[in-house]
């Protein structure tokens, strides 16, 4: 652990965005934007991370962001003034300044900054990237390798529009000297805001020593509106699905499918198109998943087959060797080893032993309007299609029930239970 306190500012209003909720909260991959950030910033501060938020989102930050100290910067008067909002707060020699919208930063490039920041005794170090389209962003001016300042976008002139070397923002540099500088920091005629990379060109003037690094243009994505959350997303997905595939799972179309930031997959599964893996899910070894499922909190053991189709929502465990079909739900239950759920059918709130064999179209009845119950189902049962089981109930080992029955009473082991009324074929009168 280094002896940084690292700053998250988060203190924007999210006005470009259009979500009734913070920005910051909205979930990518499965996690908040801003815990992300909060992630990198634990591995590089422990408990020193500061937030600093507004008035309207402080209560949710601190709902999803844990051992952290929050400060309020009550005006958006820029990134200066709000840095200054954590001065009392910082305990460290160090200041980290990251940004709670920017989730794609990697602990390989902070770690980069430090060391670059450590080894050279700089006063402060940034990280700059080399954007395509430069137009919107800060630019370093660089003169024979030496940072002599950083100008925003409205302050370019003609000749420096052309520098595709560009601010990121994220910054380290010294707690002392850092508040000796900003009250020199003027607000910008135009935005009215104070930017805290103005420090650069203080520091420059006053013969400190200053630098940067260089990273992917990607890390540094702002998150400002929902085209731009489209696209961080998609580089977040495709980054989680080529660490799979270097392990051997095989997506067949990688680009359709979605997978949460915790998803763990063993080598040799099989994932068709449009598959869909939220959080909490395990999927294990020599698996097929096929096209068009949703798994949820689930656990898929060794070489089952799930789907096409299927749901699998959370607290489920599908144990190996079982096959799930096309148009299955499974909620809140336990699947044994070698068992066949066809097609069609609902199983929730079960205990399903091993060997059994669930007909299409069978529903497991756990709900009577006020409560769920439990179905268990044992060992070397047979289910036939299109049953109904009326939990809570018991279906004892070597068990088998009968199509098209409504089961409402426990079954002995060993036992057939049928349950249809009786067939009865009116004639039609005016049928000659």
């Amino acid at each position: 652990m280094f002896n940084i306190t690292t700053v998250i500012l988060a203190a924007g209003r999210s006005t470009r965005f259009k979500t009734k909720t913070s920005k910051l909260i909205y979930p990518l991959c499965g996690l908040p934007i801003i815990s992300h950030v909060h992630s990198i910033a634990k591995k590089i501060s422990g408990r020193k991370v500061i937030v600093v938020c507004n008035k309207e989102n402080i209560n949710d930050l601190k709902s999803i962001l844990k051992d952290c100290i929050f400060v309020i910067q009550n005006k958006q008067k820029g990134t200066a003034d709000a840095i200054e909002q954590a001065k009392y707060k910082i305990n460290s020699k160090n200041v980290l300044v990251l940004f709670g919208d920017t989730p794609l930063i990697t602990l390989s490039s902070i770690r980069k900054l430090i060391k670059k920041f450590l080894f050279s005794k700089a006063k402060a170090s940034i990280i700059a990237f080399r954007a395509q389209k430069p137009f919107g962003y800060g630019r370093l001016l660089v003169k024979n390798n030496v940072l002599e300042e950083i100008v925003e976008e409205i302050n370019l002139n003609l000749n420096q529009k052309k520098i595709n070397l560009c601010n990121s923002g994220i910054l380290i540099t010294e707690k002392k000297i850092l508040f000796e500088n900003t009250k020199n920091i003027k607000t910008n005629i135009i935005k009215k805001e104070r930017y805290l990379p103005d420090i650069f060109k203080i520091f420059h003037s006053n013969k400190f020593n200053t630098n940067f690094i260089e990273c992917h243009e990607d890390e540094m994505l702002g998150i400002n509106t929902l085209e731009d959350y489209d696209k961080v997303q998609s580089i977040l997905q495709k980054k989680y699905i080529d660490k799979f595939i270097k392990i051997g799972v095989n997506f067949l179309k990688p680009d359709t499918c979605y997978l949460s930031y915790d998803a763990k997959i063993e080598p040799n599964v099989i994932i068709e198109s449009n598959v869909t893996i939220k959080e909490k899910t395990i999927i294990k070894k020599d698996s097929i998943i096929k096209s068009n499922s949703y798994l949820e909190g689930v656990t898929i053991g060794e070489n089952c087959n799930i789907g096409p189709s299927a749901t699998i929502r959370p607290n489920s465990i599908i144990d190996k060797n079982s096959r799930v079909g096309n148009f299955v739900e499974i909620k809140n239950s336990k699947i044994g080893k070698k068992v066949s759920i066809a097609h069609l059918s609902y199983v929730g709130d079960a205990n399903v032993g091993n060997n059994v064999n669930i007909g299409a179209g069978t529903i497991t009845c756990n709900y009577d309007g006020n409560k769920k119950h439990k179905t268990i189902i044992k060992d070397n049962v047979f289910i036939g299609s299109n049953s109904s089981l009326i939990a809570p109930v018991i279906l004892e080992a070597n068990s088998k029930i009968g199509a098209g029955s409504v089961i409402t009473k426990n079954i002995p082991k060993g036992s057939l239970a049928l349950e249809r009324s009786a067939l009865k074929i009116l004639r039609n009168k005016r049928t000659k």
